[in-house]
């Protein structure tokens, strides 16, 4: 590529980022934000609007004398990022025009994670399946993001836990199938970045994502800012000891956080008190054995009375809050949302974990730090994934810009 294409791809893509990310901006804060100069942003503006990426119109509420400023914003319909949020048990996909509006939401029943090729098949199922509902063309989607539980290195776009092949990293075979470019990151990163973009976050600065799902995962977010760690894998607070002898974890130690308070923990805490001879009107319900017991059955019967099953989700909430408790220690957040599915739990799961956070937090760090449910839901993870795609698109870093601006 010449100096002079270069120079010109870096500027326009850090017009489109800003735009992408600020909404609306008058071209003398595009200059600011940006760094480039008002006759080449409005130059550039200019033809990106040619190009029907951008749209441009006169601010004719602002409250000056002379001419109206020109705003210029993202043309939502110039494309289409798609998210796709993998779970043990369903997969929540979610498709954004440039304007992040959403355009179309789809939830399935994830085949079962692993290594095998045949999940690679159904992920691209799925995305020509969400396009298709949206009556949105193949060759209008800019990108894709994918979140996978487990061990990830996202920007690498390798996942360690799930869809490993070998040396190659399941970002290259997805975006070999799809024909698109795949951002690849780990669920409860994709999560912090939805509710950072999107939900409770947006105002907080500092704040702690945990995804309650299946498992049990963390994004940081730290002066907006996700927080990786050096090779990626920080926020593993599903694995901080505890339990002295607690139940085996799939890690191969004992007593892990996240056998006694997630979904697969929730899971497994019922199955076996009720084997032991507890009564719940879970057993009530037609068509359920204790072997059918899933952690959404459990908050499902709590929200309906059931004391057993408040009883569990209590139970799992005390020492989720003595995990919280010193990561209040660690990191002194303004913030702590609790996302994930598990999390629909809501005031049976919040008040539990709130009240042994306080306990097991140092008094000066714990009173101004709100606590809240995710508004976001199960869609947290796809926004989130679905923004990284879409910022991906527009990202200079590849073009070396400390050579050419």
């Amino acid at each position: 590529m010449s100096k002079v294409r270069a120079k010109n791809q870096i500027r326009r893509n850090r017009i489109l980022r800003a735009l992408l990310e600020e909404g609306g901006l008058s071209l003398t804060d595009l200059a600011k934000r940006t760094g480039i100069s008002l006759p080449m942003v409005s130059s550039i503006a200019s033809t990106l609007k040619r190009d029907r990426f951008v749209v441009m119109t006169e601010d004719r509420g602002a409250d000056r004398a002379g001419r109206p400023p020109i705003i210029a914003r993202l043309n939502g319909n110039a494309g289409f990022v798609l998210g796709l949020d993998l779970g043990h048990r369903n997969t929540n996909m979610v498709l954004l025009n440039l304007e992040q509006a959403i355009v179309a939401e789809q939830h399935e029943q994830s085949l079962s994670l692993g290594n095998d090729p045949a999940v690679i098949e159904w992920i691209a199922e799925q995305v020509a399946t969400v396009l298709k509902s949206a009556g949105v063309s193949a060759k209008r989607l800019l990108g894709v993001g994918v979140s996978i539980p487990g061990i990830v290195r996202g920007r690498e776009g390798i996942s360690e836990s799930y869809l490993h092949f070998g040396t190659t990293p399941v970002r290259e075979i997805l975006e070999k199938r799809l024909k698109k470019p795949v951002h690849i990151e780990h669920d409860a990163k994709a999560m912090a970045l939805g509710e950072r973009w999107f939900g409770a976050a947006r105002s907080a600065a500092n704040a702690l994502c945990l995804n309650i799902g299946w498992g049990l995962g963390l994004g940081i977010l730290i002066e907006g800012r996700l927080y990786y760690g050096r090779d990626g894998y920080a926020g593993e607070f599903g694995h901080i000891r505890i339990l002295e002898d607690g139940p085996l974890c799939y890690c191969g130690k004992r007593g892990c956080l996240e056998t006694v308070a997630s979904g697969m923990a929730i899971e497994r805490n019922a199955r076996e008190r009720l084997a032991a001879g507890a009564r719940s009107k879970l057993l009530d319900t037609a068509g359920v054995t204790i072997e059918s017991i899933d952690a959404a059955l459990v908050v499902k019967a709590a929200t309906e009375g059931d004391q057993f099953s408040i009883e569990v989700l209590e139970e799992s909430g005390r020492y989720l809050g003595e995990g919280i408790g010193q990561l209040i220690n660690l990191f002194n957040p303004e913030l702590i949302i609790l996302g994930g599915r598990v999390s629909q739990a809501g005031s049976f799961l919040l008040d539990a974990a709130r009240s042994a956070a306080i306990k097991n937090s140092h008094i000066k760090l714990h009173p101004d730090v709100e606590f809240t449910i995710s508004t976001l839901g199960s869609k947290a993870g796809a926004l989130g994934v679905a923004m990284m795609a879409a910022r991906d698109i527009f990202e200079v870093e590849h073009l070396n810009p400390s050579a050419y601006v």
